[in-house]
C-alpha cells in the first residue's frame, strides 16, 4: 500500500512516530526487535507490581507528550521529588528544588562559595539564553566553538563538576564531567527548574499500549538491511526467529539508538563519521522492593560521586519509599555491567548503604542492563547531527527519529518522530524546528495547534 511506512524500533521515538504517522493518515508498522515495547522507557512486571525499566519522568511544558496524554489520561499524575541529595567526595548533602537561604548555605559548604557563585552564574545564564539552546539552529553551535575544546571539567571548579553537574550528566547520558560536552551541559541546564515534572500512575506501560493501538506492532522482528535503490527507499529486510522476511517499502522511519543504525543501513562517509562522533555510555537499572521503607519524606533520591559505582538512586514514586531505583552508570559501573543479578544487585546495596541505611528485606527485584546506552552527544555535536540530516537529503522516503536528535528525554524523542513523520509527508526542514501536537482542524484533517500543559 502506498500509505504504508515501516517503523524499525518499538520504543518512545518508534511508537511516536506510528501515532503521528496515523495522525497524518499513514497506516504504521512497527518492527521491534525484542519482545516488549517500550525501548529504554519501557516497564515490566513483577509479583503484580509495575516498574519502569528507564525513563519515567515528564514535564508540564512538554508540549507533545502532554498532547498525547490528553487522549487517554486522567490527568492525575504521581508529582516528582521535591528535593534530592548528592554525595560529594563521601559525604551526603541534602537540597530541596527551591530556592532557600538554607540550601545556599548547604549548597556553600558542599561546593565552596566559589562553585555556588559559579553554578548560580550558569543557571542565570542559561534561563536568559534559554531560546537560544536548543539541539538545532546555529546558536548551539557558537557555544560549542568557544567552549568544546575541553570538557565539563574544564569550565568548572572541580567539586562543581562532580556534585551539582554530574548529576546533569550522569543523569542524561550516563557520562562523567570530563567526557561531557560544556556546550550540551549549558542546553541541559537551560531547562533546569522549567515546569513541574510528573510520573504515570500506572508507568509508562499506559503510555506504550496507547501508542501502540491501532498500529501494526511485530515483535521479535530484527531489521537486518535497509534496501535502497537508485537514491530511494525500496525494502526493509531482516529475520523473525529463523525466517527471513523482506517487506516492499516507500517508506521508512529508523527509530533504533543511533549506533544501530550502521548494522542496516549503508551509510556515507560524512553520515558515519557523525554516528562515531556521538558516543552512548552503558548503565544498568535495579528496581528493588524491601519489606520497610528506605527511603524518607525528606529524602528521595541520591546522586552519588565519581568513586561509586552507583550513578543515581531515587524512590520509584514518592508514595512507594521502600520501592528504589538503583541506576549502576558512570566510570565505575562500565566495568561491572556484564555480571550476573544477583552479583549486580549486591554490589547496588553495597554501594547505597555507604551513604543511607537499608533496613528492610528484599522482597524482590529486575535486572535491566542498558548496555547499548544513553546518547551523551559528544563534542560539536551539532556539526554531527547537521552530517547525519545531510545524509538524509540523500535518500528518498527514510527518516530518522531517536534521542540523539532533539535531546535526551521522551518529549525529545517525540519531536523528532514527529520531525520524521512530517519529513516523509513532505514537509521540508522539518528536522529545524520544534512542533506542537496537531490538532484536528474543522475539515477532518490534523491541524497544529499549541494547548495548556498538563496542571501542576
Amino acid at each position: 500500500m502506498d500509505d504504508v511506512v515501516y517503523i524499525v524500533g518499538g520504543g518512545i521515538a518508534g511508537l511516536g512516530a506510528a501515532h503521528f504517522a496515523r495522525l497524518h493518515g499513514l497506516t504504521p508498522v512497527v518492527l521491534e526487535e525484542s519482545d516488549g515495547l517500550g525501548g529504554r522507557a519501557g516497564a515490566v512486571c513483577r509479583d503484580g507490581e509495575w516498574f519502569e525499566t528507564g525513563g519515567k519522568n515528564f514535564a508540564s511544558d512538554w508540549t507533545l507528550f502532554n498532547g498525547i496524554l490528553r487522549g487517554f489520561h486522567s490527568q492525575r499524575f504521581d508529582r516528582q521529588h521535591p528535593n534530592f541529595h548528592i554525595v560529594i567526595r563521601g559525604r551526603l548533602h541534602g537540597f530541596d528544588k527551591k530556592a532557600t537561604l538554607t540550601n545556599g548555605l548547604n549548597m556553600i559548604r558542599s561546593i565552596g562559595l566559589r562553585g555556588v557563585l559559579r553554578f548560580n552564574g550558569l543557571l542565570k545564564r542559561t534561563a536568559r539564553e534559554r531560546a537560544d539552546l536548543t539541539y538545532f539552529g546555529d546558536a548551539i553551535r557558537r557555544y560549542e566553538d568557544r567552549y568544546d575544546t575541553r570538557p565539563v571539567t574544564g569550565h568548572v571548579p572541580a567539586a562543581l563538576a562532580e556534585g551539582p553537574l554530574r548529576m546533569f550528566t550522569i543523569i542524561m547520558g550516563a557520562a562523567e564531567p570530563d567526557e561531557f560536552s560544556f556546550a550540551t551541559l549549558l542546553l541541559l541546564l537551560s531547562s533546569f527548574g522549567k515546569g513541574s515534572h510528573h510520573s504515570l500512575p500506572e508507568t509508562t506501560a499506559a503510555l506504550f499500549d496507547h501508542l501502540a493501538q491501532g498500529t501494526d506492532v511485530r515483535t521479535g522482528h530484527r531489521v537486518t538491511r535497509i534496501a535502497v535503490r537508485n537514491g530511494r527507499v525500496a525494502a526493509v529486510e531482516g529475520r523473525c526467529g529463523d525466517t527471513p522476511f523482506r517487506f516492499p517499502a516507500a517508506r521508512v522511519v529508523v527509530a533504533t539508538p543511533l549506533h544501530r543504525v550502521p548494522f542496516f543501513l549503508e551509510l556515507g562517509s560524512e553520515a558515519a563519521h557523525a554516528v562515531a562522533s556521538i558516543p552512548y555510555h552503558p548503565l544498568a537499572l535495579i528496581n528493588a522492593d524491601y519489606d520497610e521503607d528506605v527511603f524518607t519524606p525528606d529524602m528521595n533520591s541520591i546522586m552519588f560521586d565519581p568513586a561509586s559505582p552507583l550513578g543515581h538512586c531515587s524512590a520509584n514514586r514518592m508514595h512507594k519509599r521502600h520501592s528504589v531505583r538503583f541506576t549502576l552508570s558512570g566510570r565505575r559501573a562500565r566495568p561491572l555491567l556484564t555480571l550476573d543479578d544477583d552479583r549486580l544487585l549486591s554490589i547496588a546495596e553495597d554501594a547505597f548503604r555507604r551513604v543511607h541505611p537499608i533496613r528492610g528485606r528484599r522482597r524482590h527485584a529486575h535486572v535491566q542492563r542498558h548496555l547499548g546506552g544513553l546518547c551523551a552527544y559528544g563534542f560539536h555535536y551539532s556539526d554531527s547531527r547537521r552530517r547525519l540530516l545531510s545524509a538524509l537529503d540523500e535518500v528518498q522516503g527514510l527518516a530518522l527519529a531517536g534521542d540523539y536528535l532533539y535531546g535526551h528525554n521522551m518529549e525529545g524523542c517525540l519531536q523528532s518522530a514527529m520531525a520524521a513523520v512530517r519529513r516523509l509527508t513532505g514537509e521540508a526542514g522539518s528536522y529545524h524546528r520544534l512542533h506542537d501536537y496537531p490538532e484536528p482542524a474543522e475539515d477532518g484533517q490534523t491541524g497544529t495547534g499549541r494547548e495548556a500543559a498538563v496542571p501542576s
